[in-house]
């Protein structure tokens, strides 16, 4: 089974304007946080909110105090009236194109025309439209509630935000066989209307559609209806967890697709879910397992920094390179899992797999983080007693980061809040675990520039590796109140930085060799970051990229920085 991913697919630019003003409210701290409704027909988004402290308010008349935020879908005007009356800070998130609709309905009911609504007549836009347009509005939902009308003089056709575009033609045909001067304004937007084309070029190409979207959702409704349209089969879920594996395996080629007010993170889980599907169809399922579980517990991170400290020796010269590249590499496992699992215990929701796995893990996660630890600290006995001392410093460093997870210290939690801390912090420990302290214990080398010539460029690479990550889905990283270093600089200028950074890492190599600093086969390091440019590009370009694909290259990266040198320079 292959899958096809709609580009389309996930937030549109209204939902995600509204979801990205909620989170900056909640930043500025007045609280305490509601919404008038759902902010959007998606029960993860709206659990997420939850999560931040955001309440829904069905009826806050009574209320005072603290935000309230108008849902994208509009409120009547009745509505709009009385709540501007109350004690509140009023955050109208309003779609613009939703806007757009009221605005015109009330400025062609104020010219005398009798207004008329395709669209779901129980929808809150409809309503709010409907409260525009007056004692002149009328919605028809279907061909038959065309003939149903009553003779109007100058009647004027609009829709809902989120209809059908055909269908919207269906009825704009009948009407004119009625009214053939009858006067119209296509009001669904671009975004639904994109979705709908792109869903309907790409329904030739498969056997199946999976539909991923809130079951209130009005456009992932219309998205599912015009796939069933065409006889295929049609499945229609929220979350990974309800796709019907055994049905989905007798597919050779799945479509994915989602509604409006999806999160991109309930559509890579999908994908994740499918690609495991396709595993279990072909009997090799159980290997993609194996494999995702391996990296999801960071077993490749002591080989990781093995192969790069080896890869250093080579060029620097020395002995136990190996071992204490191991070393380093069992103490830097060791904190990531512990870091992991107290990270995944602060949210109540995940947006990644890696997330889930390590909550549906946290004994073993735990259990190798200190076997992982303990082999570390006997390695470092064998290395000597300033090796003994650093670990114990690094150890040290990793429990007052840990401390604000655990709940214990506000001020450290301070320090964690500052933007880039954690990648920094990692960064810094990569460096100087598997690069500096190596040198400096098995080198003898004093404080000249060879000494920094894999550290700065090591440190370049990690750097550039964790924007690779933090950069995959930036929407779910803010809505469940992550604090990642694009969120605070932006994206446009994080991708310059990673771009810029992985540039620096291959450079400061390139400069060390010719200024013969270092052996020419480090020339072999360049690869990695070369690598990490292209795989951003090309992921880039990607809808929805498979996290354990980003995983792997990302983490691919570090593992042939050291590889390539290594084994040039061993040859």
């Amino acid at each position: 089974m292959s899958v096809i991913v709609a580009k389309t697919a996930g937030f549109c630019w209204g939902v995600r304007r509204a979801v990205d003003s909620v989170v900056t409210e909640i930043k500025r701290g007045e609280g305490p946080f509601r919404v008038y409704g759902p902010l959007v027909h998606n029960p993860q988004v709206i659990e997420a909110l939850k999560d931040r402290g955001v309440g829904i308010s069905p009826e806050p008349w009574d209320e005072s105090g603290g935000t309230l935020f108008l849902r994208t879908h509009g409120v009547t005007l009745e509505e709009r009236s009385r709540l501007r009356k109350l004690p509140l800070k009023l955050k109208d998130l309003t779609c613009p194109r939703v806007g757009r609709a009221l605005a015109i309905a009330a400025k062609k009911s104020k010219s005398g025309y009798d207004v008329i609504i395709f669209g779901d007549s129980g929808h809150h836009e409809v309503k709010a439209i409907l409260s525009s347009a007056g004692s002149s509005g009328r919605v028809v939902s279907s061909t038959a509630d065309v003939y149903d009308l009553p003779d109007l003089k100058r009647p004027f056709l609009i829709s809902q935000t989120t209809q059908n575009s055909e269908a919207f033609s269906e009825i704009l045909s009948l009407l004119r066989k009625r009214w053939p001067e009858i006067e119209f304004l296509n009001t669904i937007c671009d975004s639904t209307a994109g979705r709908q084309k792109e869903l309907r070029e790409l329904l030739g190409r498969v056997d199946a559609v999976v539909v991923v979207g809130g079951r209130h959702s009005a456009n992932t409704e219309r998205l599912a209806s015009i796939a069933g349209e065409t006889g295929l089969r049609v499945f229609r879920v929220e979350t990974h967890e309800e796709l019907d594996a055994e049905s989905l395996r007798q597919y050779k080629r799945v479509l994915l697709s989602a509604g409006a007010s999806t999160p991109g993170w309930s559509i890579r889980k999908v994908r994740e879910r499918l690609l495991e599907i396709q595993g279990e169809s072909t009997g090799a399922g159980w290997i993609r397992t194996v494999f995702r579980n391996l990296i999801f517990s960071g077993v490749h991170i002591p080989l990781i920094a093995a192969v790069i400290a080896l890869a250093q020796g080579e060029t620097l010269g020395g002995y136990g390179w190996g071992t204490a590249g191991l070393a380093s590499g069992l103490l830097l496992w060791s904190f990531t899992n512990f870091t992991a699992v107290l990270e995944c215990r602060r949210v109540t929701m995940t947006s990644q797999k890696r997330q889930e796995f390590i909550r549906s893990h946290e004994r073993s996660m735990l259990t190798l983080a200190a076997a992982s630890f303990l082999a570390a600290a006997v390695l470092a006995v064998t290395l000597g007693t300033a090796w003994l001392l650093w670990t114990a410093v690094a150890t040290l460093f990793c429990f007052f980061y840990a401390l604000p997870l655990l709940g214990k210290n506000q001020i450290l939690d301070l320090l964690r809040t500052i933007p880039g801390s954690r990648e920094i912090l990692f960064t810094l420990a990569w460096s100087f675990l598997v690069c500096i302290l190596p040198a400096v214990t098995l080198a003898g080398l004093d404080f000249s520039p060879r000494l920094f010539v894999w550290p700065v460029s090591l440190a370049f690479l990690f750097f550039s590796r964790s924007l690779f990550l933090d950069l995959v889905d930036l929407q779910g990283d803010a809505l469940l109140g992550m604090d990642t270093l694009p969120l605070h600089l932006g994206a446009v200028r994080c991708r310059k930085i990673l771009l810029v950074s992985a540039t620096a890492g291959g450079l400061v190599q390139i400069t060390a060799v010719f200024t013969g600093k270092v052996p020419l086969c480090a020339l072999g390091f360049v690869i990695a970051p070369v690598l990490l440019i292209w795989a951003y590009i090309h992921l880039e370009k990607e809808a929805f990229p498979s996290e354990l694909s980003v995983r792997v290259i990302s983490d691919g990266t570090l593992a042939t920085a050291g590889l390539i040198p290594y084994l040039l320079c061993s040859i």
